[in-house]
């Protein structure tokens, strides 16, 4: 099971749909803090979180995900260059958003740190 974090509601209907072409389950949310209280109630095995949210940015939830998660498959993603964040806060992956669409799939069903593009 994923859960898509992103204050983006179009963003977060491509990446579920995309996901559930693929046939994986997806729940989506708005912000860190609906993250944090469905990661408690829910059962999620992989967080797909945006950097750039009001309230708490993303390598902030991955953080916190990681601690209470610790098994959990955790991918940043950003229009920005924000793979140390995530890095350092506990991701296991960063995706440039530009490269997202078509590396999610791969990387989600194989829990792969191997990236298929070349960053900019």
């Amino acid at each position: 099971m994923v859960l898509v974090v992103d204050d983006n509601d179009t963003t977060r209907k491509i990446l579920q749909t995309l996901l559930s072409s693929a046939g994986l389950n997806a729940d989506c949310c708005e912000n860190g803090r609906a993250a944090l209280r469905m990661a408690e109630a829910g059962h999620y095995e992989t967080f797909l979180i945006d950097y750039r949210m009001p309230e708490m940015k993303g390598d902030e939830l991955a953080g916190l995900l990681r601690l209470s998660h610790p098994k959990a498959f955790i991918i940043g993603f950003s229009v920005e260059s924000k793979d140390l964040e995530f890095r350092q806060a506990g991701a296991n992956v960063f995706v440039p958003k530009e490269h997202l669409a078509q590396n999610i799939i791969p990387i989600v069903r194989n829990k792969s740190t191997t990236l298929n593009f070349m960053t900019s």
